[in-house]
């Protein structure tokens, strides 16, 4: 009976979120027809309505198409914004999401003039054309935040779960899966017999931890070999000399390094000690990322401008429209705005440091180095 309570609680939580996240789906298709729909009109005002002579229209025209396409900026803005929000509700730790809408953001700011360029003419400056291009660009500050907190979230939500779990998240642990964390003096980055799964009665008799030695190193230990770890001193004096006990230490001859390393590969005290080297890694690479994009930030940010006008010349070699493949449209859509190229380095940075972490994790958890 007293448990009644918490149950009823607990499936209120639950019918909760699943009406968020029904709404939340609903939000998504919803938000995809108004994007669609403003999207369309827009991307028809640009490329096809012919409204870089807009000059040439009454005044009551060119307000008239004006309001239309402020109003389908609006409706496109909003469409993506309910897609953002469902989106990141229903795949909150998917962490390509926000790297998707970083690009995104990249593209409709810096993308779609480089497009345009290879398409035909850049619009006139304060033309129709280029008033539906901007109503367009505006999209990077519906994808840009979003997509900036995501990635670090799920950057964050990830470093914690290894700074708690390590290799567990991907492989189930064969050796040494049942046993727990041991009451015993603990070193960080400490040997084998340092580390909170070394158990007492084992490492009384075991000639590793007698040897001041590691069990990696060795190949052998008491969680894939605990019978002969134990065995190994028996009828044995122990030495006060560390290198005297070493040659007590029972090696595996019929396992290849290969598969010796395999089997350390799945033991809870092999995790245990890259799951600590995570954690001293870890921070030292946000740290190292952030410290050169702030403190060299400068001569970076002209590097990016040094890479686009690169690519714009690159691009421009398949441009079936030579007059605007002089133009560096990447590289001075980039510098046009001091706003838009703090994003893109901000985005640049993010992204950087996604996959400097994302390495950190393969070299640890799946190389075991």
């Amino acid at each position: 009976m007293a448990k009644r309570p918490s149950i009823q609680r607990e499936y209120q939580r639950q019918l909760m979120l699943r009406w968020i996240t029904t709404f939340t789906q609903w939000m998504i298709s919803v938000g995809a027809i108004l994007f669609l729909l403003g999207f369309a009109y827009l991307m028809y005002a640009v490329f096809l309505a012919g409204l870089d002579q807009s000059q040439s229209f009454s005044a009551a025209d060119q307000a008239r198409i004006q309001g239309n396409l402020s109003l389908a900026g609006r409706i496109t803005l909003l469409g993506a914004g309910l897609v953002v929000i469902g989106v990141a509700w229903n795949y909150l730790e998917e962490a390509l999401v926000g790297v998707v809408l970083l690009l995104l953001a990249v593209f409709f700011y810096w993308g779609l003039p480089f497009l345009m360029g290879q398409l035909g003419a850049l619009p006139t400056p304060g033309s129709l054309r280029a008033f539906a291009l901007e109503q367009l660009r505006l999209l990077v500050w519906v994808l840009f935040p979003p997509g900036l907190v995501l990635t670090v979230f799920v950057g964050i939500a990830q470093g914690i779960r290894r700074l708690k779990y390590g290799a567990s998240l991907d492989q189930t642990l064969k050796l040494g899966s049942n046993v727990g964390k041991q009451q015993v003096p603990q070193k960080f980055l400490g040997k084998c017999w340092q580390l909170p799964y070394c158990r007492d009665y084992v490492r009384q008799r075991c000639p590793i931890y007698h040897a001041r030695r590691t069990c990696w190193r060795e190949g052998v230990g008491c969680m894939c070999e605990e019978k002969n770890i134990a065995m190994a001193l028996q009828n044995v004096r122990i030495s006060d000399n560390p290198e005297a006990n070493a040659r007590y230490i029972p090696h595996n001859t019929t396992l290849t390094k290969w598969e010796l390393r395999q089997r350390c590969a799945e033991c809870v005290i092999y995790n245990e000690h890259q799951r600590q080297k995570y954690q001293l890694v870890a921070p030292l690479t946000v740290g190292l990322v952030v410290g050169i994009a702030y403190f060299f930030r400068e001569p970076l940010r002209g590097q990016v401008f040094e890479l686009l006008g690169l690519l714009d010349r690159l691009l421009a070699q398949f441009t079936l429209m030579p007059s605007e493949a002089r133009e560096g449209v990447l590289k001075a859509a980039a510098q046009a705005n001091e706003t838009a190229a703090w994003v893109l380095y901000i985005s640049l940075t993010i992204v950087v440091l996604s996959y400097s972490l994302r390495l950190v994790e393969t070299v640890i958890f799946k190389w075991k180095l």
